[in-house]
């Protein structure tokens, strides 16, 4: 008999932090502990499929207690940039989970807690007066189900002149994902963008297949927005590609490279 395929080069580990509850403090981030808390069932724009799974076992999960616009440091570990503090949005733990505009200037410092999830601020066009409002228009006009994710709907959390947060739901299990834009600075800074998973190491390339849909429709206005590619992250897409791979649901395979193929795995001798 051949010999068992070795396993996938390992992951950076990091230990998962204890849920924690959603207590926001803090300007924009206040105002979104304030509000109500969503209903049991789907958001209203959830495809049709979401019926079939509607009475099954969710996990939404717990979102962390510092969403929102606060005083946040990045550098304090590093040991060739100085640290920098600023109001802005939640940085990432490191899992391959998550993107934001938020973390450490050095690309060493960042992957000492795990993989790449920087990205740059988003910068809208210098003769778009509204900048924040195209963005949020650009948000609600999200398609649920677009590359086989969000199935489950989306609703806006909290809405203001300068911070807007999204929940998006996925169609079987109901993970919750919370997405975050700010404009903390004047528009010179751009745009800061925070999008994560709530539970789980992996989230199989969703919040990179969400950002680039809305980013993709915000680039034929003007936009100036990068995209994130295997190129750009590629740590990140290993992860999703090997989650993909050996996951039982298939439908997490839908749309990519491995609907029909899996992954190539070395062979020992």
């Amino acid at each position: 008999a051949p010999p068992p395929l070795p396993p996938p080069p390992p992951l950076p580990h990091r230990v998962a932090s204890k849920p924690r509850g959603p207590n926001i403090g803090g300007g924009a981030a206040a105002a979104v502990a304030s509000s109500p808390i969503r209903r049991a069932g789907a958001f209203d724009n959830a495809i049709p499929e979401y019926a079939s799974y509607v009475d099954k076992a969710k996990r939404r999960g717990t979102p962390p207690k510092d969403l929102g616009v606060l005083k946040r440091t990045i550098n304090e570990q590093s040991i060739d940039a100085d640290p920098v503090t600023f109001s802005g949005l939640r940085g990432c733990d490191g899992k391959p989970n998550c993107f934001s505009t938020t973390g450490d200037s050095l690309l060493e410092d960042r992957i000492l807690t795990g993989v790449d999830t920087l990205i740059s601020p988003w910068r809208p066009p210098a003769d778009d007066p509204a900048p924040f409002k195209t963005l949020a228009s650009a948000v609600k006009e999200y398609k649920p189900g677009q590359s086989f994710i969000d199935g489950g709907g989306f609703a806006v959390v909290k809405e203001t002149d300068s911070y807007l947060y999204v929940q998006f739901e996925a169609l079987k299990k109901g993970y919750i994902d919370d997405v975050e834009f700010a404009m903390a600075g004047g528009r010179e800074q751009g745009i800061q963008v925070r999008s994560s998973s709530r539970v789980g190491q992996t989230d199989f390339g969703v919040n990179a297949i969400r950002l680039n849909a809305i980013a993709a429709s915000l680039r034929a206005k003007g936009w100036a927005i990068d995209e994130i590619t295997p190129k750009t992250h590629q740590d990140y897409f290993y992860a999703a590609d090997d989650a993909r791979d050996q996951t039982f649901d298939k439908d997490r395979r839908k749309g990519t490279e491995m609907e029909n193929g899996r992954m190539d795995r070395p062979a020992i001798g």
